[in-house]
């Protein structure tokens, strides 16, 4: 009977538009502080809304402002047939929806996010057990909010269902990538397909494939990266190549093989004493690199590089130029020739920049990766007037390699970077002289 009377009076609102404004406020006003209480400004009423309004609170209005109270409106209802009816429930009726309030709305959503990951986290210790890395990453970005986290909560807006399957295929790349540790690396295609049958599933525009990215920057502790290069290092990192050819690394004197057989392509680049560029695509074919010498001259600098392979006159030494910031080619191509026995010499600016990547590069075999015209010596020998701020230096805080420090300290009292080209000569001399 409560709810046949609590309708009829909703009905008999609703069907006077001069009651509308009155209701929205009331709505707006509960959403905010959850309880209806306080008062209700309407500004400006029309005559419709004078006739209705004024019908139910008993007095005369005219066009303006009509400010009243929560409990005048409770007051002028008790006085009708429609008594001991409660606002709340018939603005609800009213709408013909459960309004809630702000805060409610939060609570719900926080308890139906709550439920969405422990379902999601029990499901994925059954398939892969509890501290397996992939649960761990899920885990995280619960915990921690990120490493995927907002595009996770974007799509399960779209599809809760379809966001979970993602998330279990991902956690299954992510198996897949472990137990393949020790074996030869997996193009990105490759892998969607086994995974999924799909070899477009972890391309970078699907959210499989940013959700892939994200899990793999939480596996080896980087940040999300945001670059095109960056995220071929990352793929590199975990044992996945793409078919790119936007990563690439030129070379000097570097013998490359195909299974047994060299490589007649590049042979014939040696034997003519010229530079070739190789793409990550094209390393990804080849089995081998090698040095004949078993020595590699690393140089960052394009102009540098370029200037000291005309100063061998055709002879057979083996360089490497990284162009600036190593690309995942150059990564590539530096532990094709690590595994093959030999010994690398990197040189490049002494500006923060330059000791960072040097940093990079050493960090991959410090038994094997030497710095190489890159002394406090070589700095006093190269330094410019190029005055460095402060932003600059300060990329030296996050560089631990003792091998660097003299030379940094150095450099964050004079403040001036060093530059390569005043070093070529020397540079040349000690890759002639190397044996």
């Amino acid at each position: 009977m409560e709810e046949k009377i609590l309708e009829e009076c909703a009905f008999y609102f609703r069907k006077n538009d001069g009651y509308m404004r009155m209701f929205l406020e009331l709505r707006e006003k509960y959403r905010k502080y959850g309880k209806l209480s306080g008062k209700i400004c309407l500004k400006n009423l029309s005559e419709i809304e004078c006739r209705a309004l004024g019908a139910v609170f008993g007095k005369s209005l005219l066009p303006g402002d009509f400010v009243f109270s929560i409990s005048e409106l409770r007051t002028a209802l008790n006085e009708t047939k429609y008594h001991d009816i409660e606002v709340e429930k018939l603005v609800n009726t009213y709408f013909k929806e459960r309004i809630q309030s702000n805060s409610q709305k939060k609570e719900e959503k926080t308890q139906l996010d709550r439920l969405f990951w422990e379902i999601l986290l029990n499901e994925a210790e059954g398939r892969f057990g509890a501290f397996a890395r992939e649960v761990l990453w899920l885990r995280t970005v619960w915990e921690q909010k990120k490493y995927g986290y907002q595009l996770i909560m974007r799509e399960r807006g779209k599809s809760e269902n379809l966001i979970k399957e993602v998330l279990m295929q991902i956690c299954k790349a992510l198996e897949y990538l472990a137990d393949r540790k020790e074996k030869e690396r997996i193009r990105l295609a490759v892998l969607g397909a086994e995974i999924t049958k799909n070899p477009h599933y972890f391309d970078r525009q699907n959210a499989a494939g940013r959700l892939l990215i994200s899990a793999l920057s939480f596996i080896y502790k980087t940040e999300e990266p945001k670059g095109q290069e960056d995220v071929l290092s990352l793929y590199y990192m975990s044992g996945i190549y793409p078919d790119d050819i936007s990563s690439y690394t030129t070379c000097y004197g570097i013998h490359f093989y195909e299974n047994n057989s060299e490589h007649k392509a590049y042979w014939h680049f040696i034997e003519k004493g010229e530079k070739y560029v190789l793409t990550l695509s094209n390393l990804s074919r080849l089995t081998r690199a090698e040095s004949s010498r078993k020595k590699v001259f690393v140089i960052e600098n394009q102009m540098v590089f370029s200037q000291v392979c005309e100063e061998m006159d055709g002879k057979e030494f083996s360089i490497i130029c990284t162009s600036g910031q190593l690309k995942t080619a150059s990564l590539f191509l530096i532990d094709m020739l690590i595994k093959s026995g030999c010994e690398l010499y990197y040189c490049g600016d002494i500006d923060p920049e330059g000791i960072e990547i040097a940093n990079r590069v050493i960090a991959r075999n410090p038994e094997r990766i030497f710095l190489w015209r890159m002394t406090v010596e070589d700095y006093y020998r190269s330094i410019s007037n190029e005055k460095l701020t402060e932003k600059r230096l300060n990329k030296l805080d996050k560089v631990v390699n003792i091998q660097l420090s003299e030379l940094m300290e150095v450099l964050k009292k004079e403040k001036r970077a060093g530059y390569q080209e005043h070093l070529i000569d020397l540079m040349v001399q000690d890759i002639k002289e190397a044996k």
